[in-house]
């Protein structure tokens, strides 16, 4: 009985943090993105997956919604997403 100590078992994600970063998609594209999570699902003993919600393209308005390991995942900080808000408010859109 007892934990591995070895090989201990990885940490299950925060499952209150939403806002993530995506790294890349299941294509082999790389990100960055900003994405939010919608659920977590454990799908053996040790992974989780997530499903998520991600725009790839902002000008082509391509939004994404896959499941996606969690090493794929990083947690995004508040500060980098109001940031990036900030920055939002100048993205030309009239060409959309």
């Amino acid at each position: 009985m007892g934990g591995n100590k070895r090989y201990p078992r990885p940490k299950p994600p925060d499952l209150l943090k939403r806002h993530c970063w995506v790294l890349g998609d299941n294509h082999g594209r790389r990100g960055p993105w900003v994405g939010l999570i919608l659920e977590w699902q454990k799908i053996n003993s040790e992974d989780w997956v997530a499903r998520v919600i991600y725009v790839r393209d902002l000008k082509r308005g391509e939004a994404v919604e896959e499941w996606l390991m969690a090493g794929m995942l990083r947690p995004a900080a508040s500060s980098t997403f109001e940031r990036v808000a900030d920055e939002a408010h100048y993205i030309d859109t009239s060409g959309l």
